[in-house]
Order: structure tokens, then sequence, then C-alpha cells
């Protein structure tokens, strides 16, 4: 059975952290688990104490986020990789779904993802859609990261992630990694994203900058020139069938009746 390796970055979240820890400890694959904490204050080091005969912890300061990702996969042995932030959770049986893909031959797997709260309650559901690397290229779409999963190949080739980004380090890794090879989509609920207030705010003009910075970096490497007008209404209608398909007909219209209605001068 094919290895799946599994990096958490870890800092003052210790009020979730071992609920992520105990939903990824408990699915049944071929697993190696390693926990990258930036020397937390909060009570996380205690935590993390318990899991060391299960999971590699490593707890040392570092340059942000994407460094710790990094140095984490440059640990990892698996054939499957993955990140998952000491906040989020992923369901019972998701990485058997995605060692099956992986042996199935595909190297490059995205589902979709449950909304949570604080204490776990589901306030929604995400459906992702199928979209390839100009979908991505164009910002138009964006993958849950914390339900995609690569192989190791894979992620060697496009060369990792790189730690001099701390907003869009995986957009960045998406992109390159879509230009080597398209990103399945499997209507499978993964993980859950976990929204609440103590959550990292995004800085919505650096993490543009650095979307801009990936986008330069790959420009004219396979991008397809439509006008990118045409790429949203495309992935508009996708999204609509995606939802109307999850949720139900009359749900959906509804949600568009309301957003018409209040549009309305």
């Amino acid at each position: 059975m094919p290895k799946i390796s599994v990096i958490t970055p870890s800092y003052n979240q210790a009020q979730f952290l071992e609920r992520t820890i105990g939903s990824v400890l408990s699915q049944p694959v071929d697993l190696e688990y390693i926990i990258m904490d930036a020397c937390s204050s909060d009570g996380s080091a205690e935590i993390l104490e318990r899991y060391r005969s299960r999971a590699r912890v490593i707890i040392e300061k570092d340059k942000g986020q994407a460094d710790a990702i990094a140095k984490g996969f440059a640990l990892a042995t698996g054939d499957i990789l993955a990140w998952l932030n000491s906040d989020d959770m992923y369901v019972p049986g998701a990485l058997s779904k995605v060692v099956a893909a992986y042996e199935a031959g595909h190297e490059f797997v995205y589902g979709n993802v449950n909304i949570i709260d604080a204490m776990d309650n589901v306030l929604r559901k995400r459906v992702t859609i199928p979209v390839d690397f100009n979908d991505l290229y164009y910002g138009i779409y964006i993958l849950p990261q914390e339900a995609t999963f690569f192989s190791r190949r894979l992620y060697e080739e496009c060369g990792g992630v790189n730690p001099e980004y701390h907003y869009a380090m995986d957009y960045d890794l998406w992109l390159r990694m879509a230009r080597i090879r398209n990103p399945v989509r499997m209507d499978e609920v993964f993980s859950c994203f976990r929204f609440h207030e103590a959550q990292k705010s995004r800085r919505v003009d650096l993490y543009e900058r650095e979307v801009m910075r990936a986008r330069a970096s790959l420009k004219g490497g396979g991008v397809d020139g439509k006008p990118q007008r045409l790429r949203r209404l495309s992935l508009g209608c996708r999204k609509f069938l995606a939802n109307v398909r999850d949720a139900g007909i009359q749900r959906t219209l509804m949600e568009i009746h309301r957003k018409q209605i209040g549009s309305l001068p």
C-alpha cells in the first residue's frame, strides 16, 4: 500500500490541535504524520508531547507557515503528500479514498469540504468543480488546500513549496503542479475547514501581490489565452450545476432569486 505523509504546521492553536491530530491518526492507511510547531506558547507543546510515539513532532522556530511546510515535506518519505492546518480536520476514511485514487493513477486530486465552526458543527458544504491549469492561472478558482493531495513525484518535479510566500503558497504550488498535470476532482468530502474568530487574518493586498507574482513566474507557460470573462462565465455555469446537484434545485434557485432582489435599486 502506498504511504501517505501529512504535514501539520502548528502555532498557538491548542484549542483545536488535538482534534486535528486525532482526525489524521485515526485514518486506516500507511501513514506518516509530521507536526511542525513554531514554539507555540499556548499549551500546544504539552499536547504534542502526548503524540510523540505516533507522530514525528518537531518544535522549532520557522520563517513562516510555508517554511514549516517545506521543511516538513523535506523530511517526509511518503508516496502521497498533503498538509493540514492545525485547526482543520480530515473526515473518517478520507485518506483511504485518496490512496485508492493514487493506485488508480491519479497524482493530483482534490475533493469537497465541510465548513465547520469552533464546536465542529457543519455550517455548509463547499462543493468543488472540475478545473484545469488555465482556470487556476486566471485566478478564477482556488483549490481547497485542506482537501488537496499530490504525489511526491509531482511535488518534486514542480519544485515544491516556495518558503518565500506567506499568503498564497498553496496557490503558487497548485499552479506549478497543474502546469505539469491537471488536478482531478473527486466528488467526496475529504476534510473540514474550520471558521472561527482566532483564524490568522489574510491581508488581501499581500495575497493578491503573491498571486500576481506566481502568475508572472509562469507567464506564457501553457496559458491558453481564452478571454478571462469567458472563463468566468464557464466556471459560473459549472459552479451552478455543482450546487444544484448537491443542495437541490429549489434551494439554489431561491438563493439566486434572493441575490437578484437584493441587487435591485
